[in-house]
Protein backbone atom coordinates (compact mmCIF):
# COMPACT_ATOMS: atom_id res chain seq x y z
CA UNK A 1 0.00 0.00 0.00
CA UNK A 2 1.25 3.34 -0.93
CA UNK A 3 2.07 5.66 1.95
CA UNK A 4 -0.97 8.17 0.60
CA UNK A 5 -3.04 5.86 0.33
CA UNK A 6 -2.47 5.12 3.95
CA UNK A 7 -2.83 8.69 4.87
CA UNK A 8 -6.04 9.24 2.86
CA UNK A 9 -7.30 6.07 5.04
CA UNK A 10 -6.30 7.58 8.06
CA UNK A 11 -8.10 10.85 7.30
CA UNK A 12 -10.99 9.34 5.72
CA UNK A 13 -10.86 6.83 9.47
CA UNK A 14 -10.57 10.14 11.32
CA UNK A 15 -13.25 12.02 9.86
CA UNK A 16 -15.96 8.71 10.52
CA UNK A 17 -14.91 8.66 13.82
CA UNK A 18 -15.67 12.57 14.69
CA UNK A 19 -18.72 12.80 12.92
CA UNK A 20 -19.98 9.80 15.14
CA UNK A 21 -18.65 11.41 18.03
CA UNK A 22 -20.64 14.47 17.02
CA UNK A 23 -24.43 12.44 15.70
CA UNK A 24 -23.92 10.36 19.71
CA UNK A 25 -23.16 13.84 21.19
CA UNK A 26 -25.97 15.29 19.85
CA UNK A 27 -28.19 12.26 20.05
CA UNK A 28 -27.53 12.05 23.49
CA UNK A 29 -28.34 15.23 24.00
CA UNK A 30 -32.12 15.38 22.92
CA UNK A 31 -35.10 14.97 25.41
CA UNK A 32 -36.37 11.72 25.70
CA UNK A 33 -39.81 11.24 23.23
CA UNK A 34 -42.96 11.65 25.35
CA UNK A 35 -44.05 8.43 26.11
CA UNK A 36 -47.57 9.18 27.81
CA UNK A 37 -50.58 7.54 26.61
CA UNK A 38 -53.10 9.77 24.85
CA UNK A 39 -55.79 9.89 27.39
CA UNK A 40 -53.11 9.98 30.46
CA UNK A 41 -53.05 12.67 33.01
CA UNK A 42 -49.16 13.88 33.82
CA UNK A 43 -48.99 15.89 36.73
CA UNK A 44 -46.49 18.85 36.83
CA UNK A 45 -43.78 19.34 39.10
CA UNK A 46 -42.99 22.48 41.06
CA UNK A 47 -39.27 22.60 41.83
CA UNK A 48 -38.55 22.95 45.81
CA UNK A 49 -37.30 26.34 44.91
CA UNK A 50 -38.69 29.20 42.74
CA UNK A 51 -36.01 29.95 39.40
CA UNK A 52 -36.67 33.82 39.89
CA UNK A 53 -35.28 35.47 43.41
CA UNK A 54 -38.76 36.25 45.88
CA UNK A 55 -38.78 40.00 47.14
CA UNK A 56 -38.64 38.86 49.94
CA UNK A 57 -35.80 37.04 50.24
CA UNK A 58 -32.85 40.01 50.73
CA UNK A 59 -29.17 38.85 49.81
CA UNK A 60 -26.88 38.97 52.61
CA UNK A 61 -24.56 42.54 52.22
CA UNK A 62 -20.67 41.33 50.68
CA UNK A 63 -18.11 41.06 53.70
CA UNK A 64 -15.04 41.98 52.89
CA UNK A 65 -12.13 39.52 53.65
CA UNK A 66 -10.52 40.70 56.71
CA UNK A 67 -12.67 43.29 58.13
CA UNK A 68 -10.29 44.24 60.57
CA UNK A 69 -6.80 44.35 59.60
CA UNK A 70 -4.47 45.29 62.93
CA UNK A 71 -7.14 44.47 65.23
CA UNK A 72 -7.73 48.41 66.55
CA UNK A 73 -10.77 50.63 65.33
CA UNK A 74 -11.59 49.89 61.72
CA UNK A 75 -14.64 50.21 59.32
CA UNK A 76 -15.83 49.05 56.17
CA UNK A 77 -15.12 51.28 53.11
CA UNK A 78 -16.39 50.79 49.57
CA UNK A 79 -13.49 51.52 47.20
CA UNK A 80 -13.72 51.27 42.95
CA UNK A 81 -12.61 47.56 41.73
CA UNK A 82 -9.34 46.86 39.60
CA UNK A 83 -11.53 47.91 36.50
CA UNK A 84 -13.04 50.98 37.63
CA UNK A 85 -16.48 49.90 37.33
CA UNK A 86 -18.23 48.37 40.70
CA UNK A 87 -17.16 49.32 44.14
CA UNK A 88 -16.14 46.22 46.40
CA UNK A 89 -15.83 46.19 50.60
CA UNK A 90 -12.56 46.39 51.95
CA UNK A 91 -11.91 46.57 55.52
CA UNK A 92 -9.65 49.34 56.72
CA UNK A 93 -8.42 51.21 59.49
CA UNK A 94 -9.59 53.92 61.04
CA UNK A 95 -8.19 57.16 62.98
CA UNK A 96 -11.50 57.36 65.32
CA UNK A 97 -15.44 56.68 65.00
CA UNK A 98 -16.02 60.18 63.14
CA UNK A 99 -17.11 61.12 59.57
CA UNK A 100 -13.88 62.40 58.54
CA UNK A 101 -12.10 59.62 60.04
CA UNK A 102 -14.18 57.32 57.32
CA UNK A 103 -13.90 60.09 54.68
CA UNK A 104 -9.92 59.71 55.19
CA UNK A 105 -10.03 56.27 54.91
CA UNK A 106 -12.02 56.33 51.98
CA UNK A 107 -9.26 59.17 50.83
CA UNK A 108 -6.29 57.01 51.79
CA UNK A 109 -8.37 54.13 49.97
CA UNK A 110 -8.11 56.70 46.88
CA UNK A 111 -11.83 56.45 46.33
CA UNK A 112 -11.98 60.23 47.21
CA UNK A 113 -10.05 63.11 46.30
CA UNK A 114 -7.09 64.66 48.66
CA UNK A 115 -9.00 67.11 50.17
CA UNK A 116 -12.43 65.84 50.59
CA UNK A 117 -13.74 66.95 53.60
CA UNK A 118 -17.07 66.28 56.12
CA UNK A 119 -18.42 70.06 57.09
CA UNK A 120 -21.28 68.55 59.10
CA UNK A 121 -23.80 65.93 59.38
CA UNK A 122 -26.75 64.98 60.83
CA UNK A 123 -29.43 62.12 61.64
CA UNK A 124 -33.12 61.84 60.86
CA UNK A 125 -35.46 58.88 60.05
CA UNK A 126 -32.99 56.87 59.16
CA UNK A 127 -31.60 59.25 56.43
CA UNK A 128 -27.94 60.93 57.18
CA UNK A 129 -27.27 64.42 55.72
CA UNK A 130 -23.85 64.91 55.30
CA UNK A 131 -22.42 67.90 54.07
CA UNK A 132 -19.08 68.21 52.17
CA UNK A 133 -16.48 70.41 51.04
CA UNK A 134 -16.35 72.14 47.92
CA UNK A 135 -13.26 69.69 46.99
CA UNK A 136 -15.71 66.93 46.88
CA UNK A 137 -18.48 68.79 44.93
CA UNK A 138 -15.54 69.20 42.31
CA UNK A 139 -14.99 66.22 42.08
CA UNK A 140 -18.23 64.63 41.27
CA UNK A 141 -18.79 67.73 38.30
CA UNK A 142 -15.54 66.82 37.24
CA UNK A 143 -15.72 63.23 36.48
CA UNK A 144 -17.70 61.44 33.85
CA UNK A 145 -21.06 59.23 34.17
CA UNK A 146 -18.99 56.08 35.85
CA UNK A 147 -16.46 58.22 38.27
CA UNK A 148 -19.17 60.57 38.89
CA UNK A 149 -21.10 57.32 40.24
CA UNK A 150 -17.97 55.50 41.93
CA UNK A 151 -17.82 58.92 43.71
CA UNK A 152 -21.18 59.17 45.24
CA UNK A 153 -21.50 55.74 46.12
CA UNK A 154 -18.37 54.84 47.90
CA UNK A 155 -19.47 57.67 50.56
CA UNK A 156 -22.90 56.49 50.32
CA UNK A 157 -22.30 52.66 50.38
CA UNK A 158 -19.77 53.15 53.57
CA UNK A 159 -21.55 55.58 55.00
CA UNK A 160 -24.71 53.56 55.40
CA UNK A 161 -22.89 50.20 56.61
CA UNK A 162 -20.83 52.24 59.16
CA UNK A 163 -23.91 54.43 60.42
CA UNK A 164 -26.61 51.81 60.46
CA UNK A 165 -28.81 54.41 58.02
CA UNK A 166 -31.35 53.68 55.52
CA UNK A 167 -29.37 56.21 52.85
CA UNK A 168 -27.58 59.47 52.48
CA UNK A 169 -28.47 63.04 51.57
CA UNK A 170 -24.86 64.35 49.73
CA UNK A 171 -25.19 68.58 50.21
CA UNK A 172 -21.84 70.35 49.39
CA UNK A 173 -21.47 73.66 51.22
CA UNK A 174 -24.86 73.22 52.56
CA UNK A 175 -27.00 72.71 48.62
CA UNK A 176 -27.82 69.67 47.21
CA UNK A 177 -25.14 68.02 45.16
CA UNK A 178 -25.14 68.79 41.71
CA UNK A 179 -23.07 67.23 39.20
CA UNK A 180 -23.52 69.09 35.82
CA UNK A 181 -26.17 66.94 34.77
CA UNK A 182 -28.63 65.51 37.66
CA UNK A 183 -29.24 67.60 41.02
CA UNK A 184 -29.22 65.12 44.00
CA UNK A 185 -31.67 66.58 46.27
CA UNK A 186 -32.81 63.52 47.27
CA UNK A 187 -31.70 60.54 49.45
CA UNK A 188 -29.44 58.13 48.07
CA UNK A 189 -29.44 54.14 48.84
CA UNK A 190 -26.54 51.92 49.04
CA UNK A 191 -25.34 50.18 46.16
CA UNK A 192 -25.12 46.05 45.82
Amino acid sequence: MSRQLKIFLAVVIIVIVVAAACVFGYVSGQQPEDTTEPNQTVEPTTPDEPDTPDDTQQENPVQPENPNPTGGDSAVVYVPDEQGETLTPVGTDVADDSDQALVDALIAAGSLPEGAAVQSSSTADGVLTLDMNAVYGDAVRSSGTTGESLLIYSLVNTFVQARGVNSVIITVDGAPLESGHEIYDYPLEATN
